[in-house]
């Protein structure tokens, strides 16, 4: 018995210690943006806390680290928009609370991604939320309704 309750409190003091994704709802999600664009990835990159790009692949990010990890994305389609122009192409970090690697980000996008929806905000075309910003194509409609509706 000993023994379970040792190892039941090396469990929860490991989940103190990781991060855990962010859920949010659809709703909340078009809400909070500024921006429904159609993109693919084209490349992913690294930054640390002065802006510098970092190339080591075994480079991390996540809690108390001042490295970033951004997608770099293609625009295909300007949906809806607060702003006039939107750039061809944007470079949307991910949460850096998150265990990532520079190498395991570069292997899970190293083929050009497939289409999806991007919801943004800002001037500068950030996630509303750490991390959460893409959406599948199938959703599109929804989105668009959602927005109309919170106008």
């Amino acid at each position: 018995m000993k023994h379970i309750l040792i190892l039941i409190g090396i469990l929860f003091s490991a989940l103190a210690y990781s991060s855990m994704p962010l859920e949010v709802s659809l709703e909340e999600l078009v809400e909070n943006s500024d921006h429904l664009l159609v993109g693919h990835v084209v490349g992913v990159d690294m930054i640390d806390s002065k802006g510098e790009e970092i190339t080591n692949l075994s480079a991390r990010t996540g809690p108390g680290g001042k490295n970033l990890i951004r997608l770099i994305i293609k625009v295909d389609e300007v949906v809806v928009s607060s702003v006039e122009t939107v750039p061809d192409t944007l470079k949307v970090p991910l949460d850096p609370f998150m265990h990532y690697s520079l190498g395991q980000i570069k292997e899970a996008h190293s083929i050009e991604g497939e289409k999806t929806l991007l919801l943004l905000k800002g001037a500068n075309f950030q996630p509303p939320f750490a991390g959460i910003f893409r959406r599948n194509l199938s959703e599109r409609q929804k989105i668009i309704e959602l927005i109309k509706s919170n106008k």
